[in-house]
């Protein structure tokens, strides 16, 4: 497989050669926000350099609202219309390694599981992944204390590296191969190998914390005093949740409109007080405590235990943007500290 380099200048030709064969779609620009991803249109400002934070991929694949099917009720007619998105070639580009790691855990839930979902999978259907890495790594990065990502790399099909006015691209997947035949990128030289290795060196050492020694979900314990620690701080905002790259909770409406019914989905969270009431007004979650926990247990033990993978990828948003400063690092960090007692001889 051929790596190249895309001058930054070249940028716009490039991502205009890919758009004659593919829809593209990358984190793109907006005013006093994270960017987001879209399907890319004239006049928008794309950014790949990775340094800028932007809303999770999933929302493209998984929107936050989205209409499922469509009842018409005339009289005498009942009509079903199912609303599916179209499958076409796309490539993602843009997103952190990551966010690229967090679809996976997603195509686990939706493609993998005894339902086969088929909304995320007409978008997820013939999308090649393309993720990038950043000059200088976000501080809020833990990825390669969740996980060993030298794994990561087959799951994508390229990584865009920022050498400053220049991106190499590493082909890691043969599918990859139809991402750089354009005529306007070069050969690699030695010196630009170097500086892809060493940001690659920098990635696998960043952010390794003390819980990353051993298997951390392993002891993640129900009854362990920390659930009310982080009960106490948190305010139920869902942040953590929305901006999560990975988490998949969704509930379902059914919308009356004159003489159409509406069904859709739309963006839900376990640290919502409803997301578990039943109808017959119980509620086994009834406050923080057990909220928190679900959160954190399902992430990083039962997604383990169901799906062989950590929930969690390291990216970082939830650290970031918890409005009272629950940083699930020291979390982990405290509860991994705690050793099992010795036998006793």
């Amino acid at each position: 497989m051929a790596d190249k380099i895309l001058p930054k200048d070249k940028t716009e030709g490039f991502i205009q050669a890919l758009g004659r064969k593919f829809v593209v779609v990358a984190p793109v620009e907006r005013k006093d926000a994270p960017a987001e991803f879209k399907e890319i249109g004239a006049g928008d400002k794309v950014i790949l350099d990775g340094s800028q934070m932007m809303m999770p991929p999933k929302d493209y694949l998984l929107p936050r609202y989205e209409t499922l099917l469509k009842v018409s009720t005339r009289p005498g007619e009942v009509e079903v219309q199912p609303v599916l998105p179209d499958e076409k070639p796309r490539v993602m580009l843009g997103m952190w390694l990551p966010d690229a790691q967090a679809i996976q855990v997603l195509d686990k839930v939706f493609l993998e599981g005894k339902f086969r979902d088929p909304y995320y999978a007409a978008r997820r259907a013939n999308t090649m992944l393309v993720a990038v890495m950043p000059a200088q790594m976000r501080w809020s990065w833990f990825c390669a204390s969740t996980d060993d990502v030298e794994k990561w790399k087959p799951n994508v099909d390229a990584i865009m590296y920022d050498l400053g006015d220049r991106f190499y691209i590493e082909v890691t997947s043969p599918r990859g191969e139809a991402l750089v035949e354009w005529e306007g990128l070069a050969e690699p030289s030695s010196e630009d190998v170097a500086g892809k290795d060493r940001l690659w060196e920098q990635f696998k050492s960043h952010g390794v914390l003390p819980f990353s020694d051993g298997k951390f979900y392993e002891q993640l314990a129900w009854d362990h005093p920390i659930w009310a620690e982080i009960a106490q701080k948190c305010i139920g905002c869902g942040v953590c949740s929305y901006m999560c790259p990975s988490c998949s909770c969704f509930d379902i409406q059914d919308e009356v409109c004159g003489t159409c019914v509406e069904r859709y989905r739309c963006r839900d969270t376990c640290q919502f007080e409803d997301f578990t009431l039943m109808g017959s007004g119980h509620n086994p979650r009834p406050d923080q405590l057990p909220r928190s926990r679900q959160r954190l247990m399902h992430k990083f033990k039962y997604q383990h235990e169901q799906y062989g993978v950590v929930g969690c990828t390291g990216c970082g948003r939830c650290v970031e943007l918890c409005p009272v400063n629950v940083d699930i690092r020291e979390v982990l960090n405290k509860v991994c500290a705690e050793k099992e007692p010795e036998p006793a001889v």
